[in-house]
Order: structure tokens, then C-alpha cells, then sequence
């Protein structure tokens, strides 16, 4: 066999197995690692003990093979006028695939080119909104900032006023206890003066 194997030896050589394909091919069938098996273990005298799966392997790659070498016969036996004529149509047809997929290609490097330039100018736009947003975070920031410290000044003016309403209250009280003192002690004077004896001419 030409192909080079691991392992343990086959149990046939490669002539067995083209034969083994001809049989199979010439009853109709179609040649695989089992068909090719049974007729080379039972026309050919080839043991049974046969792996199908290495076989399969095998037979595809001499199917294979035939194929290359039957093209390649075709191929030699056309006149040279034809052959030539086949590499000019190749040439031709070649040039044409070339051309076409240079088209495609530069066109799709122009579009690509237009998305890219579409994309960097989105992203320049979203750039220029979030520096404005940016921007207007700051001055909420700094508003806020401006707020909480006024509150806090507010707070304190409270506090301070709060202070002064209940040392007003304190004083208004004091003043209504004086009030309060000076009406008795009047009232007491004059109870003690309607008391005394009025003097006589």
C-alpha cells in the first residue's frame, strides 16, 4: 500500500482492495469499507478479522486517486489547440473574477470608509453632549453647593432669631412680673394712706 500506516499491519495490500472495488462496482453495488470487506474476505480469501473503518479510509482514498488519474488521462489525451484554449478561458475567466471582486472590494472599502467617517462623527457628538452634561452637573454642583450653605446661614438666623424671641419672652414676663409688683405696691400705698387720720385745721 502506498499510503503509510500506524500501528499493526493490514491484513491485505492495496491490489486486493482495487480488486475488492471492482467486484463490488461490478455487481451493482457501491463500494464502502463493509462492501469492500465482504467481497475480498469471500472472493479473495482476505481474512475476516479486517478493521471496516480503517478500510472505508482506504477505499475512499483509492476511489479517489482513480478519479485524479482517469482526469488527468482525459485531460492529456485533448489536442493541444484545445488545451490552449482551456488556459484562455481560464485566463479570461479569472481576469473577469479578479475585476469583479476588485469592484466589489473598492466598493466596499468606500462604504466602509463613509460608516467610519459617519461613526467618528456620532462619537464626536456624544463626546460634545457629555461635556455639556458634564458641564451642567458642575453647575448643579456648584448650585447646590450654593443652596446648602445658604440653608445653612438660614438655619443659623433662625437659631439666632429663635434665641432673641425667647429672651424677649423672658423679658416680657420679668416686665409683667414688675408690672405686676408695682400695681401691688401702689395699691398697698394707698390702702396705707386712706388708713392715716387726716390732720386737723
Amino acid at each position: 500500500m502506498t499510503e503509510k500506516r500506524t500501528g499493526r499491519p493490514p491484513k491485505y495490500t492495496e491490489a486486493q482492495v482495487l480488486e475488492g472495488i471492482d467486484i463490488v462496482e461490478h455487481t451493482g453495488g457501491v463500494p464502502t469499507g463493509d462492501t469492500v470487506k465482504k467481497a475480498m474476505c469471500s472472493q479473495l480469501g482476505v481474512a475476516g478479522g479486517i478493521n471496516a473503518q480503517s478500510l472505508d479510509k482506504e477505499v475512499e482514498r483509492l476511489l479517489e486517486e482513480r478519479d485524479r488519474q482517469r482526469r488527468d488521462r482525459l485531460i492529456a489525451a485533448l489536442p493541444s489547440a484545445t488545451q490552449g484554449a482551456a488556459r484562455e478561458i481560464g485566463t479570461l475567466v479569472e481576469a473577469a473574477v479578479l475585476d469583479h471582486m476588485g469592484e466589489q472590494h473598492d466598493r466596499l472599502r468606500g462604504l466602509a470608509g463613509k460608516k467610519v467617517a459617519e461613526l467618528n462623527v456620532d462619537v464626536s457628538n456624544q463626546r460634545e453632549q457629555i461635556r455639556g452634561l458634564l458641564s451642567k452637573i458642575d453647575t448643579k454642583d456648584t448650585e447646590i453647593a450654593g443652596l446648602e450653605e445658604e440653608r445653612h446661614g438660614l438655619k443659623g438666623r433662625l437659631e439666632l432669631a429663635t434665641a432673641e424671641i425667647d429672651s424677649l419672652k423672658e423679658r416680657i414676663a420679668n416686665l409683667e412680673q414688675e408690672e405686676d409688683f408695682r400695681t401691688r405696691m401702689l395699691a398697698l400705698m394707698k390702702e396705707t394712706l386712706g388708713q392715716q387720720p387726716k390732720a386737723t385745721g
